[in-house]
C-alpha cells in the first residue's frame, strides 16, 4: 500500500508539473503574442505619423503648383505644400499669374498618378485657414516642395514661423534664381509673381 500511495503521489506530482508547464507555456505564448501586437501597433502609429499607411496616399488631382488633392481613407483632402508659393492659375474671377499654368503643369508631371507620403510639421500646424492639410509631399525619396522651388516653378515662402526645411528651400530658390530657371528666367516673369 505504501508503494501504491507513493506511485499515486508521484503520478499526481507529475500531472501537476505537466499542468503547470501547460499553463505557464500558454502564458508565455500569450505574452509573446501581446508583445508582438503592441510592436505592430507602435510601428503602424509611427508610419501613420509620417504620413504613410504602408503605401501612402494616392494623388487624385493637382490643383496648382502648391496644392494637390489626395485620397485619405474614403475621402479626398486638399494638401497645401509647406514652404512654397507657386503662381496662381486661372481661378474663377481672376486671371492666371505669370507662369501659373507652367507651374501647375510641372506639379502634375511630378505628382499625377503617384502615391505620396505626407510629412507634417508641427511648427506650421496641421491645417490652414482654408482647411487644407499642410504638408511636405514626398514621391519616393523626392521632396516635391523643394523640387518645384529648385526648378523655378515656385518660390520659397515662409508664412509666419520658420519650418523644418526652410534653409534647404531658401538655398534651392537662390540656385534657381542664379541659374535663371522658370519664373526667374529673364524671358518669363523676371522673378515677379
Amino acid at each position: 500500500m505504501n508503494h501504491e500511495s507513493e506511485g499515486v503521489g508521484r503520478s499526481l506530482h507529475a500531472r501537476r508539473r505537466r499542468s503547470l508547464k501547460r499553463r505557464t507555456g500558454g502564458l508565455l505564448r500569450r505574452r509573446k503574442l501581446v508583445i508582438l501586437a503592441v510592436a505592430l501597433l507602435v510601428a503602424a502609429v509611427a508610419l501613420r505619423s509620417w504620413g504613410g499607411t504602408g503605401g501612402g496616399y494616392p494623388v487624385v488631382s493637382v490643383v496648382d503648383g502648391d496644392t494637390v488633392k489626395v485620397r485619405v481613407g474614403g475621402r479626398v483632402e486638399s494638401v497645401r505644400l509647406i514652404g512654397i508659393d507657386a503662381p496662381e492659375t486661372d481661378a474663377p474671377g481672376r486671371a492666371a499669374q505669370c507662369f501659373g499654368p507652367e507651374s501647375r503643369a510641372k506639379a502634375r508631371e511630378l505628382l499625377a498618378g503617384q502615391v505620396v507620403r505626407l510629412e507634417f510639421d508641427e511648427s506650421q500646424g496641421r491645417r490652414d485657414r482654408y482647411d487644407r492639410l499642410l504638408a511636405y509631399v514626398w514621391v519616393n525619396d523626392v521632396l516635391v516642395n523643394e523640387r518645384l522651388v529648385r526648378q523655378g516653378y515656385a518660390r520659397e515662402f515662409t508664412y509666419s514661423l520658420p519650418y523644418r526645411y526652410q534653409a534647404a528651400f531658401q538655398a534651392a530658390e537662390q540656385e534657381a534664381r542664379a541659374a535663371g530657371r522658370g519664373i526667374w528666367a529673364a524671358d518669363t516673369c523676371g522673378g515677379r509673381l
